[in-house]
């Protein structure tokens, strides 16, 4: 019986430490649950605290760049205008859009700057030639608009009643690029209703090219060009390069000579006849 009661007192102790321990585990757990819950809420509002201190108010927005047809105030005015928040909370996504879609812009950079600044970079679209009679394009054969074009008469002009402003505009930067080893500048890229391109150039020299295979007699003309026919240039009129292997010269005295030739072979002596 002594046994039996040891044995019971046992069991009943046992018991006793086991909810007692478990007891303690439970507020160990519920104290870590709170102290983590605890910790987070101060680092949360640690945060925000310093997320409103640095947000503070943007006091200065520099507006940079070479304009000649933009007005930087008007940029200013602008950007102040969709300012939305403070030095981390504005929203520069949307104020680049917003001045990327602006007549003449290019290109745009924004960054912040310490402690309350922004520094907006803008870089102008450029006229590089003009499009028919009043119009210009940037060199994306994009047409922009220009109220006062008195400094831009200078400006290479691009006719077209075939194609688009893109096609003519690729087609004059290959053309200036490939004529360039010949010294002539052309001031006048022409296609006509049929697709047949021709080029006029500073000197009053004319290039008749066709339709395709430009790049090609362009070619071919600077190499008989280098090979001496640039000597005769004040007393050219045209030059017809829609021959599959050669040229033809018309003379500014009436005379026409019209060649098939080899380029390679004494290309010079063969046009003068």
């Amino acid at each position: 019986m002594a046994n039996q009661n040891a044995r019971g007192a046992n069991r009943r102790q046992n018991t006793t430490e086991s909810y007692a321990r478990s007891g303690l585990n439970g507020l160990v757990e519920k104290s870590s649950v709170l102290l983590l819950m605890v910790t987070f809420s101060l680092i949360v509002y640690g945060g925000a605290l310093a997320y409103r201190q640095i947000d503070r108010p943007l006091t200065n927005v520099m507006i940079g760049g070479d304009f000649n047809y933009l007005l930087q105030q008007e940029l200013a005015t602008l950007v102040y205008e969709q300012i939305d928040g403070g030095f981390l909370s504005v929203d520069l996504t949307k104020l680049h859009q917003v001045i990327q879609d602006q007549p003449w812009v290019d290109q745009v950079s924004i960054r912040r700057q310490w402690p309350s600044s922004l520094q907006v970079k803008v870089i102008e679209e450029v006229p590089i030639a003009r499009w028919g009679k009043n119009g210009f394009l940037n060199r994306l054969g994009e047409e922009l608009k220009i109220t006062d074009s008195s400094k831009l008469q200078t400006l290479p002009v691009l006719r077209s009643d075939y194609g688009t402003s893109l096609e003519m505009m690729q087609q004059y930067q290959s053309m200036a690029l490939l004529l360039a080893p010949t010294g002539l500048k052309l001031v006048e890229l022409q296609r006509d209703n049929l697709g047949a391109w021709r080029v006029d150039t500073e000197s009053g020299l004319h290039l008749v090219l066709g339709r395709k295979q430009l790049v090609e007699k362009l070619r071919r003309f600077a190499l008989v060009w280098d090979s001496g026919l640039n000597r005769q240039l004040n007393n050219i009129k045209i030059i017809d390069l829609r021959y599959p292997n050669g040229l033809a010269v018309a003379w500014k005295d009436g005379m026409l000579v019209d060649a098939q030739l080899n380029a390679e072979k004494n290309p010079v002596r063969s046009v003068q006849g």
